[in-house]
Parts: C-alpha cells; sequence; structure tokens
C-alpha cells in the first residue's frame, strides 16, 4: 500500500509542484494588485511571481510529457502502415529525448557559470544560479518522463488516453450510467422542448381553436 502510494506520488509530483506555484503566484500578484491600490508596493512580489510563473511552466511541460498531452501534429503518419507509423512516432521522441538531454547539459553548464561568476536579481538578491537551476531540472525530468511514456505505450501495451479523450470517454461512461442526465441533455438540444407533439391545423398558424373545433 505505501509502495503503491509512494509510486502514485512519483507519478504525478509535477502536478503537486505545479498546484503549489500557481497558488502561490496568484496569491502574491493579487497582494501586489491590492497594495497598489492603497498606494504602496513591495518591489520583490513581480520578480518573484516571474520566477515562480517560470518554474510553474516548466513543470506543466513535463506533465504535460507524462499525459501525452503536449500538443503534435501527427495526421501526417495516418497514411501510412501501422509499423512505419510506430517508428516515426519513436523517431520523432528520439529526436525530442535528444533535444533534452542538450538543454538538460547546457543548462547545467549556465547554473555552474553563474555559481562559479554569482549574478544576483535586483530585487530580492538572490543568486541567479538557483533560478536557472530549473532549466536542468526541468529538462532531464522531460527526459524521463519520455522514455516512460514509451515504455508504458510499446513495452506494457497500455493507452495513454490525452486528458480531453478522457474527459470524453467519462462523460459518456456518466450518461451510459445515468439516463435522466442523458434525457435532461437531450432535451436542452432540442431547445428545451423536450418530447414536444407537433401542433395540426390552426394551432400550427397560432389560431385558437374552440369547443366545437371551428375557427
Amino acid at each position: 500500500m505505501l509502495k503503491r502510494a509512494i509510486l502514485a506520488f512519483l507519478d504525478h509530483f509535477e502536478s503537486y509542484i505545479c498546484q503549489v506555484l500557481l497558488v502561490f503566484f496568484v496569491c502574491i500578484v493579487f497582494m501586489q494588485t491590492i497594495l497598489r491600490a492603497t498606494g504602496d508596493s513591495l518591489q520583490w512580489t513581480e520578480e518573484i511571481a516571474r520566477y515562480a510563473f517560470l518554474w510553474f511552466i516548466l513543470f506543466g511541460a513535463c506533465y504535460a510529457t507524462r499525459l501525452a498531452a503536449l500538443n503534435r501534429i501527427t495526421m501526417h503518419f495516418s497514411r501510412f502502415p501501422p509499423a512505419i507509423r510506430t517508428a516515426m512516432l519513436l523517431f520523432g521522441d528520439l529526436l525530442w529525448l535528444l533535444f533534452c538531454l542538450t538543454l538538460t547539459w547546457y543548462g547545467w553548464r549556465a547554473v555552474v557559470d553563474l555559481a562559479e561568476f554569482p549574478y544576483h536579481t535586483p530585487a530580492l538578491g538572490w543568486n541567479l544560479a538557483y533560478i536557472y537551476l530549473i532549466f536542468p531540472i526541468a529538462f532531464l525530468l522531460m527526459a524521463v518522463r519520455i522514455i516512460q511514456v514509451n515504455v508504458i505505450k510499446y513495452i506494457l501495451k497500455r493507452e495513454i488516453l490525452d486528458p480531453d479523450q478522457q474527459a470524453i470517454e467519462d462523460s459518456k461512461h456518466a450518461l451510459a450510467d445515468d439516463p435522466k442526465l442523458e434525457a435532461a441533455l437531450q432535451t436542452t438540444a432540442n431547445g428545451g422542448q423536450g418530447d414536444s407533439v407537433p401542433l395540426q391545423g390552426s394551432q400550427r398558424d397560432g389560431v385558437p381553436l374552440d369547443n366545437g373545433g371551428k375557427q
């Protein structure tokens, strides 16, 4: 049980980091907005919000890689045989992996250079090496996620649904389990008329009928 919980956490921990960073920089920006409205402001809020947003973006890209949710153009592979299509996708992922590893190396070189020749941020006075540390971390983690996704798809033979596709499948299951909800959505799609009976004769023309059925 503990092992499963640890593996689940490691599988989604970028999501937890992104949630914390999102709440953090939104609160910081909101606080700065309130302080400006009162005629006061803090110099460091914009800077720390900017760095938090940068970390949020890169960790979010790592998590999107794990979900196989990054935008990619694969329509031109649809006419190829399955084997060739799979080989081309693997080749594309290999290039992506090499790109991430290259940026990991150069990102680490930049961090080392900044540690040797420090440059401090204007407002917070932080060594920029700590800020740039996100680049080797994020791209190395993205490389690991690329390998993980391909192992899941081609070795474990498990399908990874895009989050939008997963939401559609969940909606279909919800409709299948709840006929009343499906009927309500169908009524909404029909303009709120439900199972309306078509009008005949003068009723269709908007002229009411008397008790004798005459106009």
